[in-house]
Formats: C-alpha cells, sequence, structure tokens
C-alpha cells in the first residue's frame, strides 16, 4: 500500500483535477483499503484493485459535489480517463528517472530557474529580481526548457523501449 501512494494521488488528481480533493480522496480510499484488506487476492495486482477502489471513491465524491452544483467534468469523460489512466501511471517511474537524467543536463541558471518555478513557494516575479532578469524573459526560458526536457524525456523512453 505505501509503494503506490504516489502513483495513487497522481490517478486520483487526475481523475478529479484538484489536487486537495485528491488528497482528501486519497486518505479515504487508504482507509478502504485497509479495511477491505481481506477482499485482496494475494497474487494479483495490488495496484490496479487499489485504482478500481479510488475510482469508485473519486466518483462517489464528484456526485456529492454535482449535487452541490460543482462536478467539473461528466462521467463518460470520467470512465475514459479510469480506463486509460493506469497504463499512463504505471509509467509514472520510468518518466521520473527520465527526467532526472535530462535535468542532469541543463546548466546551473536553468536548474536553479526549474527548482524556483516547481519546486518553491516563491514567485517567478521575485526570482527575477533576484536574477536581474525580466519576467518575461523567465517565462520564455521557462517555456524552452520544457520543450527541451518533454524531448529529452521522449528520446529516453524510447531508447529505453528498444
Amino acid at each position: 500500500m505505501t509503494n503506490c501512494q504516489a502513483d495513487l494521488f497522481v490517478f486520483i488528481r487526475m481523475l478529479c483535477g484538484d489536487a486537495h480533493l485528491a488528497a482528501d480522496i486519497r486518505q479515504v480510499v487508504n482507509v478502504t483499503l485497509w479495511r477491505k484488506r481481506d477482499d485482496f487476492t494475494p497474487g494479483t495486482n495490488f495496484r490496479n484493485w487499489a485504482y478500481r477502489v479510488a475510482d469508485f471513491e473519486v466518483k462517489s465524491q464528484l456526485r456529492k459535489l454535482r449535487r452541490r452544483q460543482c462536478s467539473p467534468l461528466d462521467d463518460g469523460l470520467l470512465e475514459r480517463f479510469a480506463v486509460e489512466l493506469p497504463a499512463a501511471v504505471d509509467e509514472l517511474p520510468e518518466r521520473r528517472v527520465a527526467l532526472a537524467r535530462c535535468m542532469e543536463r541543463l546548466n546551473a541558471r536553468d536548474l536553479e530557474l526549474i527548482r524556483h518555478r516547481y519546486w518553491s513557494e516563491g514567485s517567478l516575479e521575485s526570482h527575477a529580481k533576484s536574477t536581474n532578469r525580466a519576467v518575461g524573459t523567465l517565462k520564455a526560458r521557462l517555456f524552452q526548457l520544457r520543450t527541451l526536457l518533454r524531448q529529452c524525456v521522449r528520446q529516453r523512453l524510447l531508447e529505453a523501449h528498444e
């Protein structure tokens, strides 16, 4: 159960579209998985079982939200996500490794920009001031870096599957 927490969160978040709601739902799913642990058949795929439980819980929570007029997605789209996302989530560990390798190739300045944008609480404006660069320049560079990293990850994944 512990080994699939990150993937379970990503799966739930992709279904519901909200990180805070996904965190809450994951807690409910964890309790349900623990409570129903005797229903799991050893030797089968635990992650897929957990995804089924999560899918059910997401639908339940979204039904509750819909009653309050807040549901962002229709059931058909949610069903499609539930079918297609497990394969995408299973690929996440490979993608993480590939991304880490690609990021090792960045220069210090670009790596600092990526870290500031995605791992800190600071704004892009504060980073622009501290590095004496224009916000527009940083936005353009982030766009370039995302494109570069996306291409690098794709290439590494292709090489890994050959």
